[in-house]
């Protein structure tokens, strides 16, 4: 008796598209990263601004709504900058970032780019500890003070960031640590700190 292929189903709608913008290539090599980015992971390349646009256009009849851009780290891609202003025509857009490679030159024009656009610009940051002592061991030596300037640097911009953290303590201690989290970012200048505690996969 022959045997019949499953039918084809086809995507009617998309509520969130997301783009690993800067494939497996990131500045920073941290031990929880579950496709192992690092400086020399070229395992799969940037996406082009091109590529990107023609994605945002067929994003369209698909209904979406929101756009994600991870990598890696995004801010390595060269065209990461142009993808969020094409993006910001079509939706709202946050990126995931570990915010140690920011330059005030792209922020000026993503300011901006989000000023004229009806649409949202998030970005969030990955710390995953409090104090150099805490993060510095899975994110790298020097990654702490990296990152904060960056969480500070886009506040100056006037973005308010959410910082995402993995969960690498035991749950019954998570009120301590999200107090101590929400403490130091305030004692370093950033007033309004939103913060994401995510499991670790």
């Amino acid at each position: 008796m022959p045997t019949s292929e499953p039918p084809k189903v086809e995507l009617s709608n998309l509520d969130q598209l997301w783009f690993q913008v800067a494939g497996t290539r990131c500045n920073l090599t941290c031990h929880h990263c579950f496709i192992s980015c690092s400086p020399k992971n070229d395992s799969f390349g940037y996406l082009t601004l091109d590529h990107v646009k023609q994605c945002l256009a067929e994003s369209v009849d698909l209904g979406v709504k929101e756009y994600y851009f991870t990598g890696g780290e995004p801010f390595l891609n060269p065209d990461m900058v142009g993808i969020l202003e094409q993006t910001l025509r079509y939706g709202a857009a946050s990126v995931l970032t570990n915010g140690t490679v920011l330059k005030d030159e792209w922020l000026h024009r993503l300011r901006a780019a989000e000023a004229a656009s009806v649409y949202s610009l998030e970005f969030r940051v990955s710390i995953d500890g409090f104090s150099p002592e805490k993060n510095d061991p899975i994110r790298g030596e020097g990654t702490f003070d990296r990152a904060i300037s960056g969480v500070i640097q886009l506040a100056q911009f006037g973005f308010l960031p959410i910082i995402t953290a993995a969960r690498t303590w035991n749950e019954d201690e998570e009120p301590q640590v999200v107090g101590d989290f929400v403490d130091m970012l305030r004692q370093k200048g950033y007033n309004r700190p939103r913060l994401k505690i995510l499991p670790l996969l």
